[in-house]
C-alpha cells in the first residue's frame, strides 16, 4: 500500500468539508448583492434582518466547517506520522547496526516536514485551489469583462508561482542536503565530546560546525528571502488587481451594465479566489520540501514488514558456524576488503569460546556476525540448526546478550538499562536483580547513590569504564540469553573487577549458557573450553587451550617456554 493511499480517507473527507466551507465562502458575495440590490432600493428593513440572521448562521457553519478540517487534517499528520517516525528511526537503527544505512533513505526530518504540511495551512490552500474554476466561472456570469480581469488576474499570480518554483526549488535541495551532512557532523562532535576536550580541538571543531552553518543559514536565508518577496509582490499585486477590478466594477455601473452590487460583489469574490494561490506561495518552501521527501517517505511506508515466520523453540544454545566470509562492501564501495575468509566451527550448549588475535585480525567482526548483526557473503551462523537470520530481533534478543567493544548506555536508571527498556512500567523487578547477581554486580549496584534507580546521565558519563562495562553485562544476561557474545569485556576491569567477571562466565557455563569472548588479556583462558586464534581474517588455530598452546609453541619454538607464555605473545603480536 501506498503512502497516497494510507491517507486518501482523511483527504476525501477533508476535501468534502472544503466543499462546505467553500460553498459559505460565497454567502458574503450572496449577502452584498441582496443588500444593494435589494434592501437599499426597497428600503426594507425586515428582509435586511433575515439576511442578518442568514449570515450568522452561515458563518456560525463556515467557521465549525474550518475548524473541523483543520482538526481533521492535523489528525492525519499525527496518525501518518507517528507511523513513519516509528518506521524512520526503525530504519536508522537497523542501517546503523548493519551498517547499511541508505543516503536516499527517508529521515526523522522527512517526516517532520510531511507533518508540518498536512496540519498547516498549504494542504488547505492546495485543496481549495481548483475552487478558483468556479470562482472565475461566476465572474464570467457576472460580465465577461469580470471575467476576462479575473482570468488575466489568475494567469499572472499562477506565473509568479511557477517562478518562485524555478528560482527556489534547486536551493531548497541543495541547503537540505547540507543541511543532513551538518546536523550529522553535530553528533559526530557530540558523541566524541571528551576527545574534542582533550585534545583540545573545541575551536576547531567549534570554527567548522560554525561554516558549515553559516553555508546553511546563507542558502536558507536566499531561499526564504526569494520567496518573501515573491509573496509580498503577491500581496501587492493582490491589492492592484482588486483596484483594476473595482475600477472595472465602477465603469460597468457608470454605463448601466452591473449594479453596484456586482462591482463590490465580484471585488471581495476575486479576493477570496485568488487566496489560495496566494498562500501557497506563503508556503512554497515547504511544499517544495515535501514534494522532494515524498518520495522517500512513500518508499518507506512501502517496505514490507518482516516476513512472520514459525515462532522456533527455546534454544539450547548450540552454536554452528558454517564457512563464513564476509567484506567490507558497501554501496560506495562494492567490491570492499576481504574480512573474514571461511571461518568455520560449532559449540555445544555451556562450552565457552575465547577468541585472541592480533588487532584488525576480525575478531569484533565475527562477533557481530554472531550476533546476525551482519548478514555474511557466504556461510552461514546457526543456533540450534536455525540460521540466525531466521529469528527475529524481537524474539532472539530473548535468547541473546551481547556486549559490544565499545559500550554504550542510555540516559536514564541502572535498573531501565538492565532490563532492555526505559519505561519503569514494562520492568521485572526480580529479573533486573538476577541479572546482575549473575554479572556479579549486584553489590556494586547498590553502591551507588540511589542503587538500581540512580540515574546514569547521558550514555552514562556519571560513571566509571569499569562501572559501565559491568551494568552492560548485567543488561546482557538480563532475562534468559542461551548465547552470549562479550567483546573485549574485561577491557575497563580491575584486577577484582575480572575476578567476578571470570566466576560469572563460570557460572554460566555451569547453567549451560554458550558463552563466546573477544580478548586481550589471559585471565579468561583459564576457564575456556576452546580458544580461537585469528589472524588476517582467518582462523589459525582452534581448539582446547592445551591444544592451542601446543600449536603456538611449535611455531615459536622458545628455548625455555613458559605457560601460557608463547600464547600470550601470540595474542599481542
Amino acid at each position: 500500500m501506498t503512502l497516497f493511499h494510507a491517507i486518501r480517507r482523511h483527504l476525501w473527507l477533508a476535501v468534502l468539508f472544503g466543499i462546505a466551507s467553500n460553498l459559505l465562502v460565497l454567502t458574503p458575495t450572496l449577502y452584498l448583492l441582496q443588500v444593494y440590490d435589494r434592501v437599499l432600493p426597497s428600503r426594507s428593513l425586515e428582509t435586511l434582518a433575515m439576511l442578518i440572521v442568514f449570515m450568522v448562521i452561515a458563518l456560525a457553519m463556515m467557521l465549525a466547517v474550518d475548524v473541523v478540517r483543520a482538526r481533521l487534517l492535523a489528525d492525519l499528520g499525527r496518525q501518518v506520522t507517528d507511523r513513519l517516525d516509528q518506521l524512520a528511526l526503525a530504519a536508522r537503527i537497523d542501517g546503523q547496526a548493519r551498517r547499511t544505512a541508505q543516503p536516499g533513505l527517508a529521515t526523522l526530518q522527512d517526516v517532520s516536514s510531511l507533518r508540518h504540511f498536512l496540519s498547516g495551512s498549504g494542504l488547505i490552500a492546495l485543496l481549495d485551489l481548483p475552487w478558483l474554476v468556479l470562482y472565475l466561472a461566476m465572474m464570467f456570469a457576472f460580465h465577461w469583462v469580470l471575467g476576462l480581469i479575473s482570468v488575466l488576474s489568475a494567469a499572472l499570480l499562477a506565473g509568479l508561482t511557477v517562478l518562485n518554483d524555478r528560482m527556489t526549488r534547486r536551493r531548497v535541495r541543495l541547503y537540505t542536503t547540507h543541511q543532513r551532512e551538518t546536523e550529522q557532523f553535530l553528533a559526530q562532535i557530540s558523541r566524541n565530546a571528551e576527545i574534542v576536550a582533550a585534545l583540545g580541538m573545541e575551536a576547531a571543531m567549534t570554527g567548522a560546525w560554525s561554516a558549515r552553518r553559516r553555508i546553511d543559514m546563507d542558502a536558507e536565508a536566499a531561499v526564504t528571502d526569494t520567496s518573501s518577496s515573491n509573496r509580498s509582490i503577491s500581496r501587492v499585486l493582490r491589492q492592484w488587481i482588486q483596484v483594476v477590478m473595482m475600477g472595472a466594477g465602477a465603469w460597468l455601473v457608470i454605463n448601466q451594465a452591473a449594479t453596484g452590487g456586482v462591482m463590490l460583489a465580484t471585488t471581495l469574490l476575486l479576493g477570496k479566489a485568488l487566496a489560495p494561490v496566494e498562500q501557497l506561495l506563503g508556503s512554497w518552501k515547504q511544499l517544495v520540501e515535501v514534494r522532494q521527501a515524498w518520495s522517500r517517505l512513500d518508499a518507506l511506508w512501502r517496505r514490507p514488514p518482516a516476513a512472520s515466520r514459525v515462532d522456533l523453540p527455546t534454544p539450547a544454545g548450540r552454536l554452528t558456524v558454517e564457512a563464513l566470509s564476509f567484506s567490507s562492501a558497501t554501496q560506495a564501495d562494492p567490491r570492499g576488503r576481504l574480512l573474514l575468509r571461511g571461518i568455520q566451527f560449532a559449540l555445544q550448549p555451556g562450552q565457552l569460546l575465547v577468541i585472541v588475535g592480533a588487532s584488525a585480525s576480525g575478531k569484533s567482526t565475527l562477533l557481530r556476525l554472531l550476533a546476525g548483526l551482519w548478514t555474511p557473503q557466504a556461510g552461514a551462523v546457526r543456533l540450534d540448526g536455525a540460521n540466525i537470520a531466521q529469528w527475529p530481533r524481537e524474539r532472539l534478543g530473548r535468547f541473546l546478550g551481547y556486549v559490544p567493544q565499545d559500550v554504550e548506555l542510555f540516559a536514564g536508571t541502572v535498573a531501565g538499562n538492565i532490563a532492555r527498556n526505559p519505561d519503569p512500567a514494562a520492568r521485572d523487578a526480580e529479573a533486573i536483580v538476577r541479572a546482575a547477581q549473575r554479572a556479579r554486580v549486584h553489590e556494586l549496584i547498590l553502591g551507588l547513590p540511589n542503587g538500581y534507580e540512580t540515574q546514569i546521565g547521558e550514555s552514562g558519563e556519571t560513571l566509571s569504564g569499569g562501572q559501565r562495562q559491568a551494568i552492560a553485562l548485567a543488561r546482557a544476561l538480563y532475562g534468559d540469553p542461551r548465547l552470549v557474545l562479550l567483546d573485549e569485556p574485561n577491557a575497563n576491569l580491575d584486577a577484582d573487577g575480572e575476578r567476578a567477571l571470570n566466576a560469572a562466565l563460570a557460572q554460566l557455563k555451569r547453567d549451560g549458557v554458550t558463552v563466546v569472548v573477544v580478548t586481550h588479556r589471559q585471565a579468561v583462558l583459564s576457564i575456556a573450553d576452546r580458544v580461537m586464534l585469528m589472524r588476517n581474517g582467518e582462523i589459525e588455530c582452534f581448539g582446547s587451550r592445551e591444544e592451542v598452546e601446543a600449536w603456538v609453541k611449535s611455531r615459536t619454538r622458545p628455548a625455555r617456554p613458559e605457560p601460557g607464555k608463547a600464547l600470550q605473545e601470540a595474542t599481542a603480536s
